[in-house]
C-alpha cells in the first residue's frame, strides 16, 4: 500500500527504488508509478497532480539509480496516519 511504502521511505531514508520494491513486495514498475504519484512532480503523464510526499534523487556515485526520502509533507502526512491509526510513532 502506499502507507507501507511511506513508512518504509521514513524509515530507510534514501532506499533505492529497487530495495523499496523488494521491502513492499511489488515490481519495480509499481514502485515506479507509485513513487511518481507520491513525488514532487507528479506522474510523467500529467494524468494527477504531484502530491509532494516523496523526493527521487539520484545517487551521486550511479545517477541510474535513484534514492527515495520523505518530503517535509511526507513527514507531516506520515506522523497524521500514525497518530490516527496507532496514537504513536513508527
Amino acid at each position: 500500500s502506499q502507507i507501507e511504502l511511506l513508512i518504509t521511505v521514513a524509515l530507510r531514508p534514501g532506499i533505492s527504488q529497487t530495495d523499496l520494491a523488494i521491502e513492499c513486495e511489488l515490481t519495480l514498475s509499481a514502485i515506479s508509478r507509485a513513487v511518481d504519484v507520491l513525488s514532487i512532480h507528479g506522474r510523467k503523464d500529467g494524468r494527477s497532480t504531484a502530491l509532494g510526499l516523496l523526493e527521487a534523487r539520484p545517487v551521486a556515485d550511479d545517477e541510474r539509480t535513484m534514492a527515495v526520502y520523505l518530503t517535509p509533507k511526507g513527514q507531516q502526512i506520515l506522523k497524521l496516519l500514525q497518530e490516527i491509526n496507532h496514537g504513536g510513532s513508527l
